[in-house]
This record gives structure tokens, C-alpha cells and sequence, in this order.
């Protein structure tokens, strides 16, 4: 054998070993990324539980004639346009964003439209400290 075809012949063995160490390793990834998460019966249980809260509290908020559509009616009445933003994380966490759109969120604005909304919160038998309420214009953009 020459050189040249030893060289050749140990490339070829050195890339075939690269190759299926490759593959395997890949391999070995999908498997392990595809294993279903398994959790306590304890966590589960708790889990659905505040699953079932939050889409309690959502179909509340948000069915016909409900909570936001009496608001948002009240805000647009006043002649701000906005858009709503929403984050349900539990029946105890609220958050809600107002971003105004045609006005400048002022100091007055905000004392405006926050107003409505508590206002509204009450007049629903709703307690105050589920909500996390903020209000801004488009400057701020969507952070919470």
C-alpha cells in the first residue's frame, strides 16, 4: 500500500466515525426531547385546579354583556380608543393594559381611565386587588 492510499483509507475511517459519533448524538437529543414530562399526582391536581380558575374567570370576564365589554364601552364613551391587552395567571392575578391610541396617556388620562375601570370593578362585585391595571399610549409600547 502507498502512502497515499493509506491517507486516503484513514480519512475515509476518520469521517465515517465523525459521522455516525453525529448521527448518534442526534439521535440520542430526539429521543431525550420527546420523553413526556411526568409530574407528581400532588402538582397535577393543583395544576388543573388553576386551570379551571383561570378559564373560569376568562369566560367571566369576557362573556356577552360582561366585565370588559362594560368597561371598554365606558373608556370608548369617553372618547379614548385603545387597544386592551390581557394576561389571566391565576383567579388572584389579573393584568390588564390599556394603550391609547388617539391620546397622549397624561396624567389625566390615566387618572381617567383607571377610574372607569375600578368603577366598573365594583359595580361587578369584583375586588380590586385581582387587577394589575396600566395604562399608556403607543410611545410605551406592549411591555407590562
Amino acid at each position: 500500500m502507498t502512502k497515499g492510499k493509506m491517507i486516503m483509507i484513514g480519512t475515509i475511517v476518520i469521517i465515517f466515525v465523525v459521522t455516525f459519533l453525529f448521527i448518534n448524538n442526534s439521535l440520542t437529543k430526539g429521543e431525550s426531547s420527546e420523553l413526556p414530562l411526568s409530574m407528581s399526582p400532588e402538582i397535577q391536581a393543583v395544576s388543573e385546579k388553576n386551570l379551571r380558575e383561570v378559564e373560569e374567570i376568562s369566560s367571566h370576564l369576557y362573556q356577552k354583556n360582561g366585565f370588559f365589554e362594560q368597561v371598554n364601552a365606558k373608556i370608548e364613551a369617553k372618547g379614548y380608543s385603545f387597544q386592551m391587552m390581557v394576561a389571566i395567571y391565576s383567579k388572584n392575578d389579573i393584568r390588564v393594559k390599556y394603550v391609547l391610541v388617539n391620546k397622549d396617556a397624561t396624567e389625566f388620562a390615566q387618572e381617567d381611565v383607571k377610574s372607569t375601570f375600578y368603577e366598573s370593578v365594583e359595580n361587578n362585585n369584583l375586588d380590586t386587588s385581582l387587577f394589575n391595571l396600566k395604562i399608556g399610549d403607543s410611545s410605551d409600547g406592549p411591555n407590562w
